[in-house]
């Protein structure tokens, strides 16, 4: 499949798949995942899913966009052109909250008095120790709640720097909230901290700098200086 060009002609060209279709797709996609990490079938089975995927994956190769890619859209398109006002509408592509991406657990957002609420269950295919959520999963969705903590303020910036207090084992397959807000700037910096429980128990505590550009993001490898 070739790439689409970035030139007038595509732009005329370009439709946003039909993104109820789209959602429907991922949501059953994401149960495909728990069901493959957590599968036991005997081989025939296996071969059978695999075969079946096969012809899925033929199915949407033709269709696919070839980049590059944004959280924001799946067309990139100016960064603060934002379609909503809550998180998983300013962001529907996603790895940690995004509908519209099935790797995504997801995890839900909501902005509420200056800051950013979150709900999440993680299945198995995020295990790390026996029964609890790989720490660097944990990370990754802390960089996303502060980011945008970050852009709820109506900053936003890049990840400067990310520490994590792991204070208790986060278990898989329960239900457990987040909270991030922005504490602080510092010229281009902007400070936020967040917190994940289980219940009453702070499981993890994380801080993080981010940094406002100079110029908007364009969708290019940064040059060596």
């Amino acid at each position: 499949m070739e790439e689409p060009n970035d030139n007038e002609a595509t732009d005329e060209a370009w439709q946003e798949p039909d993104h109820v279709a789209l959602e429907r797709l991922v949501s059953t996609t994401r149960d495909v995942i728990q069901q493959v990490r957590c599968s036991a079938a005997p081989s025939n089975v296996m071969g059978e899913a695999t075969a079946a995927l096969e012809k899925v994956r033929a199915l949407l190769a033709p269709h696919a966009w070839g980049g590059p890619y944004a959280q924001s859209c799946l067309r990139m398109r100016d960064p603060m052109e934002f379609e909503g006002t809550q998180p998983e509408e300013l962001f529907p592509y996603s790895p940690i909250l995004g509908p519209r991406n099935p790797i995504a657990p997801p995890v839900e957002m909501l902005e509420r008095d200056g800051a950013v609420h979150g709900s999440v269950n993680f299945g198995a295919a995020y295990a790390g120790p026996p029964g609890f959520v790989h720490g660097g999963v944990i990370a990754l969705v802390f960089d996303e709640l502060l980011g945008v903590a970050t852009v709820l303020d109506g900053t936003g910036g890049m990840t400067g720097t990310l520490k994590i207090r792991y204070r208790a084992p986060t278990p898989l397959e329960t239900h457990l909230s987040l909270t991030g807000r922005v504490t602080g700037h510092e010229g281009r910096k902007i400070i936020a901290r967040g917190e994940l429980r289980c219940g009453d128990v702070v499981t993890a505590e994380a801080e993080g700098i981010f940094v406002r550009l100079k110029e908007p993001l364009q969708g290019r490898a940064p040059q060596p200086r």
